[in-house]
């Protein structure tokens, strides 16, 4: 009877209807029952009432004050009625208990229904007494949900009709229940036998269970991984494997293979009736209020699993959890816990755990290290990677109804090894798959609407069947049922024939893992498109208009990226490798500036590393991690974390001539390995970086020269001091390795020289600078308009070999900017400014 209620529960109804009947009452009352609750003194719920003081004589007390009865007994009663308010109660607390996934009511959800009425008086009960009701309530859900159990789940409505038809205690809401025909056939939802493992039971997911019923796929590349974990399990002492191995290669799935194995027997003799029981830590922890509870529960489970002779074997994940899990001061974790029955052999554990966590965790406690064996996994090669991937190709195509082309499972492997290196095979490559049909699947247009409609049916029909059994018309309550069933069929029959043919379904192609890789790294892998072409064609042209003089340089950073953006260059080292040299202010470091603008389409992508800043050798470890003991130790590299994010960029190094010497090796680390490591033992890939490095060592020859190109000097003699120039960039680039070591220049891929600006190009700098000017007046209204004069009038009084173009920018802010500030304050320009000059001065007209 009642399987719906537990054994407390029933009592608790039974006796309070047999005291109504004593005191010669009509009706049950919710009062009734919380008497009888408090009178059974059971351990879980009384321990929470007698903290708040509550029992008999003082709710006796409270009620005969407060009057709840409002009748006095008259004469005996031929059937005793359960009241309106308790027929809610008992729907609700079922309600309360299927929410927590309960196999039957308890009392505390009965208590849990009384606080959550509207219209009950427990509330002012509590009131009364000065109890806060959301403390009572928080005490109640903390023992639901340490007995939540996970994947439990029920119909209320149908369990409670369930429970009906097998006989309540009261004759008057059952009558005529045993002759209906729609309970004739019922039985109760989830009875069940009892289970030996009831603890394992709430905590456990049985993954030979699960490769019974097929839901396990098979594993490819992993032969040498599982004959070495069944050789350990097989052990009469220390059977314990531990997997060790990178996040994504395939931990889990070689325990889910072997469970697998055992259900095919597969396996030596000695295992073939074992079971893999996947133990969720997490929830063994959680909801623990008392000290106590934790360890209750994890010896409940040693225990289980002692007693079944070693049927049981049991997989944590993420072992390394276990140390410190449950702990308190003074108090045992996990770990501690475990360890004797490891020891002892009584229980054999699977775990798993990344290769860090091992060491961080494990190979500290070296008691818990012994009884572990470990099984390292590793990343599987890339051929076995795309095994896998054709093997889980069809899954992903029924799930996501469309055709997964053998070149898109290729590229997937092939594209997350070269572009996304912070994750490993085959994750990485299944995450690129998976990801492409999701897009490409949204392209698919269902007409939902005849579904939404028998949906909300549904919704009705449940409303419906709640009033039913509130108003005990069960006949109705299961006809509605029937009907709500019936619509869910229709449901699913119509979401069949939504299923796509074959030859309409859209096919996965490589262009669309191209586009998945670059939406999740920026790097633009897939096909150039007309408007890439047009970019890398007008590319030259673009920079030569913002960088004036520099042909040599801008011709040597096109081809690099244009053999680049073609795959052209190798993939297994940077795009390229420069190191400009030359005097300041000639626009070594403004190319990069507008390269990245250019190109990149974004001024972040340029990375810049001023190594002024880093001219000490303690500061250097910022660049990618701090040694242990250092301020800084857990924090991002500034280069490291950088890239990592933006790994489709420009680093620049700019004024090299002031480092450290200790940055030397992570530059040559750099250019030949393309990859970093940073504070979290990650690799950094500078294989889609440009890197640019500036210098201004040499300068004093540079200017040497450059600085007799004076503004008065006739165009003789200029071309023959250029000439002059060059013969010094070729002695300068013969002699590196007087100040860089030749391992160091061997790495890079061209180093180039700039060249100094003559009158010419600092003239079309200024005619650039004032272009700049006009376009921030355009916002104002205003416009610049300038003759020769006022050019040549700039011209002679910026011009300075030593400085080049540094005094253009300044001598703008000085004299013209300034100027029509202070016309803008009085009020006395507007529209068109025009700019002249004579021999002392500017005019503004």
């Amino acid at each position: 009877m009642f399987n719906n209620f537990s054994v407390n529960y029933k009592n608790a109804l039974i006796w309070a209807e047999n005291k109504v009947k004593s005191e010669w009452y009509k009706e049950i009352l919710s009062e009734d029952v919380f008497l009888e609750i408090i009178k059974m003194q059971k351990w879980s719920i009384y321990e929470i009432l007698n903290s708040y003081w509550i029992n008999e004589k003082i709710t006796l007390e409270v009620l005969t004050q407060k009057q709840f009865k409002i009748f006095s007994p008259t004469r005996r009663w031929e059937y005793i009625w359960i009241s309106k308010s308790l027929k809610e109660l008992i729907v609700s607390s079922v309600k309360i208990a299927a929410s927590y996934n309960k196999k039957q009511a308890w009392l505390e959800d009965f208590i849990l229904a009384m606080l959550k009425s509207s219209e009950s008086w427990f509330a002012s009960y509590l009131d009364f007494l000065w109890v806060n009701p959301k403390d009572f309530e928080q005490n109640l859900v903390v023992i639901n949900n340490n007995f939540k159990k996970n994947g439990w789940v029920f119909d209320p409505i149908d369990n409670i009709l369930m429970a009906l038809e097998e006989g309540l205690w009261m004759s008057a809401w059952f009558e005529d229940m045993e002759n209906n025909p729609f309970f004739a056939n019922k039985k109760p939802a989830w009875k069940k036998e009892e289970s030996p493992t009831q603890a394992l039971d709430f905590f456990w997911i049985d993954l030979t269970l699960d490769a019974a019923n097929g839901k396990i796929d098979n594993i490819i590349g992993r032969d040498k991984e599982i004959e070495r974990l069944i050789s350990v399990i097989n052990r009469k002492t220390k059977n314990n494997p531990c997997l060790v191995g990178e996040p994504g290669v395939g931990k889990t799935a070689v325990i889910e293979w072997l469970a697998k194995r055992i259900v095919e027997w597969n396996v030596p003799l000695a295992m073939q009736w074992k079971r893999i029981i996947n133990l969720d830590l997490g929830s063994i922890v959680a909801w623990t209020k008392y000290r106590w509870e934790f360890e209750w529960r994890i010896k409940q489970i040693i225990d289980e699993a002692s007693k079944m002779e070693n049927e049981i074997i049991l997989f944590i994940d993420e072992i390394h959890t276990i140390i410190g899990a449950g702990s308190w001061e003074g108090w045992l974790d996990v770990a501690n816990i475990l360890k004797p029955a490891m020891w002892r052999w009584r229980i054999t554990i699977i775990g798993a755990t990344t290769l860090n966590e091992y060491q961080k965790y494990i190979e500290k406690d070296s008691a818990l290290e012994r009884r572990f064996q470990k099984i390292e996994v590793d990343e599987p090669s890339d051929d076995t990677a795309k095994q896998i991937i054709s093997w889980l190709k069809k899954s992903f195509e029924q799930y996501h109804n469309l055709v997964i082309e053998d070149e898109a499972t290729e590229a997937a492997v092939d594209y997350s090894v070269r572009y996304i290196t912070d994750k490993y095979l085959p994750d990485k490559a299944i995450d690129l798959i998976d990801e492409a049909c999701s897009a490409k699947s949204m392209k698919y247009n269902y007409d939902e609407g005849n579904i939404k409609e028998l949906k909300i049916k549904i919704e009705e029909l449940q409303k419906d069947i709640e009033n039913f059994v509130m108003s005990q018309q069960y006949h109705k309550a299961i006809i509605a049922k029937d009907k709500q069933k019936e619509i869910e069929e229709k449901i699913k029959a119509q979401r069949q024939k939504k299923s796509i043919p074959d030859e309409q379904k859209l096919h996965i192609t490589r262009d669309d893992i191209q586009k998945i890789v670059n939406q999740i790294t920026g790097i633009p892998i897939q096909n150039l498109s007309l408007e890439d072409l047009d970019k890398l064609k007008n590319i030259e042209g673009n920079l030569q208009k913002s960088i004036i003089g520099q042909d040599e340089a801008i011709k040597w950073i096109v081809s690099s990226i244009k053999r680049s953006r073609t795959w052209v260059a190798s993939k297994d080292r940077p795009i390229w490798s420069f190191l400009f040299l030359g005097p300041t202010w000639v626009g070594k470091t403004e190319l990069v500036k507008v390269l990245a603008k250019e190109f990149f389409w974004d001024p972040k992508a340029m990375i810049k590393i001023d190594m002024s800043e880093y001219s000490e050798k303690a500061s250097i470890s910022k660049l990618i991690w701090s040694a242990p003991g250092y301020v800084g130790y857990e924090d991002w590299g500034m280069l490291t974390e950088k890239v990592r994010r933006k790994p489709y960029c420009i680093v620049l190094f700019d004024e090299l001539e002031k480092w450290n010497f200790e940055i030397f090796n992570i530059l040559l680390q750099i250019l030949e390995e393309w990859n970093l490591t940073d504070s979290k033992w990650r690799k950094i890939n500078f294989r889609n970086t440009i890197i640019i490095m500036t210098s201004n060592i040499w300068s004093a020859e540079f200017n040497s020269k450059a600085t007799q190109i004076w503004f008065d000097l006739s165009s003789n003699k200029e071309a023959k001091i250029i000439k002059d120039y060059e013969k010094i960039k070729e002695k300068i680039l013969w002699d590196l390795d007087e100040y860089f070591a030749p391992e160091f220049i061997n790495r890079i891929d061209k180093t180039i020289v700039f060249n100094p600006l003559d009158k010419n190009i600092l003239k079309k700098i200024i005619v650039l600078q004032l272009a700049e000017l006009n376009n921030r007046l355009k916002d104002l209204g205003l416009k610049i308009e300038y003759d020769v004069k006022a050019l040549n009038f700039i011209l002679k009084n910026t011009y300075n070999p030593e400085y080049w173009a540094r005094p253009v920018r300044r001598y703008l802010q000085d004299n013209i900017e300034e100027e029509i500030s202070n016309l803008l304050i009085n009020s006395k320009i507007s529209g068109t400014i025009n700019l002249s000059a004579d021999s002392k001065k500017l005019i503004f007209k």
